[in-house]
Formats: C-alpha cells, structure tokens, sequence
C-alpha cells in the first residue's frame, strides 16, 4: 500500500493531494502507511488552508518556492553561498597544491635548519619523521615531494650519496641534504 500512495502523491505534482482524499481512494488504513512514508521521509504533510495535504519532498520544495517569500529568500542566499563555496573550492583546486608545496618547503627548511650537524648535513630519514608528523604525509609522498623540491630547488640544497633511506638520483642513493 505504501508504494500506491506514494506513486499517487507524487503524481499530485506541486499541488499535492489532500490528507482527506488520500483516505477516501485508499481507507482509513493509509494512516499507518503515511505515517511509515513520513518517517521514511519519502513524504510532507503540512497544512494548505485548513486542509492537510501531502506532497513528495521534491514537490513540496518546489511547492515552497513558489509560494513563501520566506523560502524564496533563504533559497536564494544559500544558493549564493553555494555558489561561493564552489568558487573557493575550484579556487584552492588550481591554487592548493602550490599552497601545499609552499607549506612542504617550509616544512622541510625548519627540519633542515632545527636538525643539522654543525656542517648542515641531516638524513633523510630525521627530516620524514618530523615532517611526516607535522604534515601527515605518508613514506612514499614525502619522497617524492623531496625529489620534487630539490630538482626544482637545485641551487639551494645540496645532497650527499649514503645512508638507509633517501632519493634516487642518477642510480645512487641520497641520504644527506643541507640547505646551500
């Protein structure tokens, strides 16, 4: 029964159907199926008048839209807002990630610099634990922005081959890295 009544509310379109004629085609029974409809919340009921009537939620939205200025206005400001945010959204998308390497590249100089022996050396493997934590990054990430950095970058770091864990440049492992 709930499908029925469904598919004759929705079939009521913006108008929605009255409560009343809903128990005239369908008994006194369909209280029961309204009440699991609204809890599915597949259907409104609201008052029309004095009337209740039901709509399907799409229905009803549209109903509301046209009828209450109230609606209308907070309809409008938050498709605004909407909008907006989808601005910020695709704004971040082409400016992120080079916001993110900057972040990564202040990162990895703070690491560089609280880190280095007297000489400025420091593995790789002390500047990933550190900046891993504060960055979230995982082993595989970290590294492959670190060669990303450094290719870029090349004037002001230097690397050194050794060590467990590093960059592959030219088949040699680079453990070491000091700023220049």
């Amino acid at each position: 029964m709930n499908s029925q009544i469904l598919e004759k509310v929705q079939a009521s379109g913006v108008c929605g159907i009255k409560k009343a004629e809903l128990k005239k085609i369908f008994g006194k029974d369909c209280e029961s199926s309204l009440n699991e409809l609204l809890r599915d919340d597949k259907v409104i009921v609201d008052n029309k008048g004095i009337a209740h009537f039901v709509w399907s939620k799409e229905n009803y939205v549209s109903h509301i839209s046209e009828n209450d200025p109230k609606f209308k206005i907070i309809s409008s400001v938050v498709k605004n807002l909407e909008h907006s945010v989808n601005q910020l959204k695709n704004e971040f998308a082409t400016k992120g990630p080079a916001s993110s390497n900057h972040d990564f590249q202040n990162q990895f100089d703070n690491a560089i610099s609280d880190l280095s022996t007297s000489l400025g050396w420091v593995s790789f493997s002390e500047i990933r634990k550190k900046v891993c934590e504060s960055c979230d990054l995982t082993t595989e990430k970290f590294y492959a922005m670190v060669s990303s950095l450094i290719n870029e970058n090349s004037s002001r770091y230097e690397i050194s081959t050794g060590g467990q864990e590093g960059i592959q440049v030219r088949g040699l492992l680079h453990g070491y890295v000091r700023r220049l």
